[in-house]
């Protein structure tokens, strides 16, 4: 958490005096937006939540998972896997909430309809404790500078990677923290994962992340915390910048890719 005169500072000093609060439009939650060739902090909205809250982070998390599979050879972009639809971790129900697809679902399709089974099934290829460290590598447990020194981090630990693929069990991401693993995804996706997450906002479950004649990217997660709290993100980006969201409320793509959507406009037009 910051400290309450280092916020005010911050704010005078016009570091997030850019009206990216309005896109909330009463929500209440965290935004980062970053450059994403300089990874330079262009805007925030609620930087003690935005640089210290930790939280599940959900299927934001199956890019950088698939992704990681893919550079160490595990799994290939036209490998298929007929998703069974039912998908129990832990004692937990995972089903997915996608419709039948009529095919083998793809790194492509897994991601732009979020198929929970597709990702736990090939999350189960790491090793013991791997996955852990691929998630650290990305960065989601790292401090990312763009706040003051109280800034806080995410965490990762070893946990069963098929919850820790789904964002489950295993790590905690800040809003900072997710924003700096996807400006790190967005210089090295393979093709599938940049093809998946396009697809996710033109078609799949970040639908309202669109912006009329700008190309968006991008992942939704909607988690419920241990304590029943429900929690909703978005996490992508454009040619320019890179943006994460997160709300309490109940549907990434109901309620936190339009925020993203509006904020990344608001971006590509010179407003922010």
């Amino acid at each position: 958490m910051l400290r309450r005169n280092a916020i005010a500072s911050l704010l005078a000093a016009g570091a997030w005096a850019k009206g990216i609060g309005s896109f909330f439009e009463g929500t209440h939650g965290a935004s980062v937006l970053v450059d994403r060739k300089t990874r330079r902090l262009i805007a925030a909205h609620a930087p003690e939540l935005a640089g210290g809250a930790a939280a599940p982070p959900g299927s934001t998390m199956k890019p950088l998972v698939l992704n990681a599979l893919m550079e160490r050879g595990r799994l290939r972009a036209d490998q298929g896997f007929p998703c069974p639809g039912d998908l129990r971790l832990g004692g937990r129900n995972f089903a997915c909430s996608h419709p039948p697809l009529g095919a083998p679902v793809t790194v492509r399709t897994a991601i732009a309809y979020s198929c929970n089974c597709f990702a736990a099934h090939y999350a189960s290829r790491f090793r013991d404790g791997e996955l852990a460290r691929v998630l650290e590598r990305w960065g989601l447990a790292s401090r990312t500078g763009w706040f003051d020194e109280r800034e806080g981090a995410g965490r990762v630990w070893d946990a069963p990677p098929e919850l820790q693929a789904l964002g489950e069990d295993g790590v905690l991401a800040t809003p900072a923290s997710l924003a700096l693993a996807y400006c790190r995804l967005a210089s090295r996706a393979t093709p599938a994962v940049l093809a998946g997450m396009a697809d996710a906002v033109a078609f799949g479950t970040a639908q309202r992340a669109q912006v009329a004649g700008l190309k968006v990217a991008g992942k939704t997660g909607s988690v419920r915390t241990p304590e029943g709290a429900y929690l909703a993100w978005f996490a992508g980006f454009t040619d320019a910048a890179v943006v994460t969201v997160l709300v309490q409320a109940r549907s990434g793509g109901a309620d936190a890719a339009p925020i993203a959507g509006r904020i990344l406009e608001a971006h590509w037009k010179g407003r922010l």
